[in-house]
């Protein structure tokens, strides 16, 4: 199984063909985890609150058909407890990353999800065990 992060699912949604076409050749099943589920709704509101309620829901049911077959892995005390060696780990090396990156790594690598897809490779990269799979947009 490969994990799909934020930008992944964010990139997807505004129709970038790359993070499509990246999928499709992926012989592995993709999960994400409730912490981009959070991400990307924080995205939906305020594209609702921004622009229009149109494109909120045109967005929101293309979201809804996306995740809708995939795993959703939660955050629980054994992905808890691995965040908290992560953040150790980077913090004692001087490379901390924003908070919700650590928790999305965390979730899969505590669940033998040992790769990644995703644009923002600068937060990834510093987490050992993950393999990033980086695209361009």
């Amino acid at each position: 199984m490969i994990g799909l992060d934020t930008t992944a699912c964010i990139d997807y949604l505004n129709g970038r063909k790359t993070v499509k076409n990246l999928l499709e050749q992926q012989d592995e099943m993709v999960c994400i985890t409730v912490i981009t589920i959070y991400e990307v709704n924080i995205g939906l509101q305020r594209t609702k609150r921004k622009i229009s309620e149109t494109r909120y829901k045109e967005l929101s049911g293309k979201w809804l058909e996306f995740i809708s077959g995939m795993e959703i892995l939660s955050l629980n005390p054994k992905e808890a407890m691995k965040a908290a060696e992560i953040y150790d780990v980077l913090e004692s090396n001087g490379t901390l990353i924003d908070d919700n990156d650590v928790l999305i790594a965390s979730i899969f690598l505590a669940n033998d999800i040992l790769k990644i897809i995703t644009r923002n490779t600068n937060h990834f990269r510093h987490i050992s065990t993950l393999d990033v799979i980086e695209y361009t947009v």
